[in-house]
């Protein structure tokens, strides 16, 4: 398991301007939450987090990111323990259903109280999984929550977003994290400035997109 900068960033039209912050806003403790809650980033560290924002772009810049979640425990709260069994002990449709979800046995139950109730509870452990199972899946999530009063399509295809996407970059460290989010295959590649940056830009590492986008693209990469 290693750790390595993600930069994750979506190519735009211009985006509505009064909306840009928040939009970077959102998109940023979106996906940094997916990241903290799965496991790839662990929690109290010395980590860089920034949302990098222009009027063509949302883009988000963590540090130490895991390519690789670590093994977990894994807690599921089932029915309470008075509607799970009936008078005969055996197991109610309810935690018959609830057994089935969570792959585990009546006998390999726990229970547990919330100081309320008692419930039953299904623990089992589950090993980590790579960053390039999960990133696309958060990434998307991340962008259906943002605060957009109206979708848009384009092209040919049923993908919906404020306004329409050309690019999308998902890399850890030098690594191309491999998806599709709203219809776009990840890649490395960005774009510069309109008229006065290079039309096409390479990102070989997450740690220089900032240099590579002002030096070659002319744009820096800062709502402020």
């Amino acid at each position: 398991m290693t750790a390595a900068t993600l930069l994750v960033e979506l190519l735009t039209e211009e985006l509505p301007p009064k909306s840009l912050r928040r939009l970077s806003d959102a998109f940023f403790s979106n996906l940094h939450r997916s990241l903290l809650e799965s496991g790839f980033v662990a929690p109290n560290t010395d980590t860089t987090v920034r949302l990098l924002a222009t009027p063509r772009r949302l883009a988000v810049f963590v540090e130490n990111v895991f390519s690789v979640q670590p093994d977990r425990s894994i807690e599921r709260k089932g029915p309470a323990v008075a509607s799970g069994i009936d008078a005969a002990g055996n197991p109610t449709q309810a935690l018959q259903g609830f057994m089935r979800s969570a792959g585990v046995e009546f006998e390999k139950l726990h229970r547990t109280h919330d100081g309320k109730a008692e419930y039953f509870v299904a623990r089992f452990s589950k090993n980590g999984e790579a960053l390039d199972q999960h990133l696309a899946t958060m990434v998307e999530a991340a962008l259906k929550k943002l605060p957009v009063a109206r979708l848009m399509r384009w092209g040919d295809g049923d993908a919906e977003f404020v306004r329409p996407v050309h690019g999308l970059i998902m890399l850890h460290g030098k690594s191309v994290v491999l998806g599709t989010v709203l219809g776009i295959a990840s890649g490395n590649k960005t774009r510069g400035h309109r008229f006065m940056g290079k039309a096409e830009l390479v990102i070989t590492d997450a740690d220089a997109y900032e240099t590579v986008l002002a030096s070659e693209g002319m744009v820096v990469a800062d709502f402020a």
